[in-house]
């Protein structure tokens, strides 16, 4: 079955296997993905990990090639080559010139199906996790997030650290690898999307002579929906600075209020202009870094809050967060305000589509998350259309009190949570 829309095709192969692609004649590169749906929400606590550790293991060696020739056969003719495993999807990606497009697909495919998994690899990657686990804990930035995902998800596997724990990663066999990517890497769990200079028939032909004619059993593979139970918790630790991550349950990516909430995330922590930078940085000067970010998932999604400061700030920080909050949920929007975010919003939108991997990227994460791509045009008249009331009943909505989950990481007493109550 191929759809086609503009410079959009999409077909899928009987055994279930996406190839959806954008034609960008202008430009002499190709930035092509292949996306497994599977990451560490689909673990359990014994094998907590294992999405990352085979993202790692298949560039050790092929039946094909060895980690050498892994590594020198996109390099050698100026192309990158590179994966990643997130929460929902394991990524493995290229970025060439358009005539090495078969290049890329072939070694791509060569590490999904063709890895050896030698055990002398195996335990060696496990002492790189763990240095990868160690580089994390020695950076509370970076380690605040994952805290606040567990206190966030709770038991869910979505709370759970993407590269595992080191006790995992430490028993981690090759039996176990081996019946996790039988499971997962099949191609009704697969995804090709590319965006570049190409032509999309001799994609599917590529794609069909590497993997096309894979089966799978069929089987479904469900994922439990989390459940949300607000919580609050201060992590000790010795730091400079106390690191503070807040959030809220948002709504699903396919739901109306989307732009709305594109909006309201720019609005309150999307810049240099932002509220919330505005009004810690610039006016009471008590963080260098403060930011908001929305995380989508296939059935929920995150509306996060990250700032640091010194110790003796940290309920202040965290009332003048609340403050802003507030003022967006209860005070009249200015349409001066609306229009210059849905600017920003837009000019965002539009520079980051000139990179073809930003634009494949693009193009999966609408397919894995709704099944469709969204058009630019679409995605324009939708920011253009929010009104003013919109983001005021959404930001009513979602930061209550009640739904706040917080974590600081840092050397800090007392009730630091009082501006949630």
């Amino acid at each position: 079955m191929v759809t086609e829309n503009s410079s959009y095709k999409r077909t899928v192969f009987p055994n279930g296997l996406k190839i959806i692609s954008e034609a960008i004649p202008h430009v002499r590169s190709v930035s092509l993905g292949l996306w497994i749906d599977v990451g560490s929400r689909d673990e359990n606590e014994k094998n907590a990990g294992v999405s990352h550790f085979i993202e790692h293991m298949v560039f050790k060696g092929t039946r094909n090639r060895d980690a050498s020739q892994i590594a020198s056969y996109l390099e050698s003719v100026g192309g990158v080559l590179n994966a990643f495993t997130s929460r929902e999807q394991t990524c493995y990606f290229a970025k060439i010139l358009d005539q090495h497009l078969p290049r890329a697909v072939d070694i791509i495919f060569d590490l999904a199906q063709n890895a050896l998994f030698d055990k002398s690899n195996i335990d060696k990657e496990k002492r790189v996790i763990l240095e990868e686990i160690k580089d994390i804990e020695d950076a509370p930035s970076d380690l605040v997030h994952d805290r606040f995902a567990r206190a966030f998800f709770g038991p869910h596997p979505l709370g759970r650290p993407i590269l595992g724990e080191k006790a995992t990663v430490k028993g981690m066999g090759r039996v176990a690898i081996l019946r996790h990517l039988n499971k997962y890497y099949r191609p009704d769990r697969m995804l090709v999307a590319a965006s570049g200079n190409l032509d999309h028939a001799a994609l599917v032909n590529l794609v069909g002579q590497a993997f096309g004619a894979g089966e799978h059993d069929g089987s479904p593979i469900n994922r439990k929906r989390p459940v949300f139970k607000p919580l609050r918790k201060a992590i000790k630790r010795k730091s400079s600075q106390v690191h503070i991550c807040l959030g809220v349950p948002a709504r699903e990516f396919n739901d109306p209020s989307r732009s709305a909430m594109f909006i309201l995330n720019s609005m309150l922590g999307g810049g240099m202009s932002s509220r919330l930078f505005q009004k810690l940085r610039d006016n009471l000067g008590i963080v260098y870094n403060v930011y908001t970010y929305l995380d989508y998932f296939q059935d929920t999604s995150v509306q996060g809050i990250y700032l640091a400061t010194d110790r003796k700030n940290v309920r202040r920080a965290i009332e003048a967060v609340m403050k802003e909050i507030d003022r967006i949920a209860s005070e009249p929007l200015p349409e001066a305000d609306l229009s210059r975010n849905k600017e920003q919003l837009k000019g965002h939108l539009m520079l980051g589509l000139e990179n073809t991997s930003s634009r494949m990227n693009r193009l999966a994460k609408h397919e894995l998350l709704i099944g469709r791509y969204i058009p630019l045009d679409e995605t324009v008249l939708g920011i253009d259309t929010v009104k003013a009331e919109e983001i005021t009943d959404l930001a009513r909505e979602l930061f209550r009190r009640d739904r706040f989950t917080a974590v600081t990481m840092g050397n800090v007493e007392g009730d630091i949570f009082s501006a949630l109550e």
